[in-house]
């Protein structure tokens, strides 16, 4: 092997350690990475309607069924960002046929809804479930009004 070749092979190992350290590091990162969440409005054994109250509130979905990262505080209902990323959330609620069930008029029976965003976020953004004043939520055992969120992507 000539001198030539063996310089150049010497810098393409040296480029293959390089890339292989990148590598390494993204899989550890992506690994820190995992956020998500989902939890239902009635805490285990409780049923009934949340509101209506005088002025408009955080909704605090006190039953979790995940909360991977520890982003989504069950305490205060709010979702904090802990990575700049794409996150998507999603709701559904459920009330009981009356005017005063969220955001929406049916005069008997029971209702529900559903909706969700992807939101791109940057770290410390927040993320909360909100319920206007005069309106209320039901939720039992049946877990009929949920919170969930997770991130798809970093940033």
């Amino acid at each position: 092997m000539n001198q030539a070749q063996a310089v150049k092979l010497n810098s393409m190992e040296t480029r293959s350690n390089i890339t292989e350290s990148h590598v390494e590091v993204l899989k550890r990162n992506s690994q820190d990475r995992k956020v998500a969440f989902s939890a239902s409005l009635a805490a285990p054994g409780q049923q009934g309607h949340t509101g209506t109250f005088n002025t408009g509130i955080t909704l605090v979905y006190r039953n979790i069924y995940s909360n991977i990262g520890n982003a989504y505080n069950p305490t205060t209902g709010i979702f904090t960002a802990p990575v700049r990323g794409l996150y998507l959330f999603r709701f559904y609620i459920y009330g009981g046929g009356h005017d005063t069930i969220v955001h929406a008029v049916q005069a008997s029976g029971g209702m529900n809804s559903s909706n969700g965003v992807s939101l791109l976020l940057e770290v410390g953004d927040v993320v909360n479930m909100y319920l206007w004043a005069g309106r209320k939520i039901y939720d039992d055992a049946n877990r009929h009004s949920t919170f969930s969120g997770h991130l798809l992507f970093t940033m």
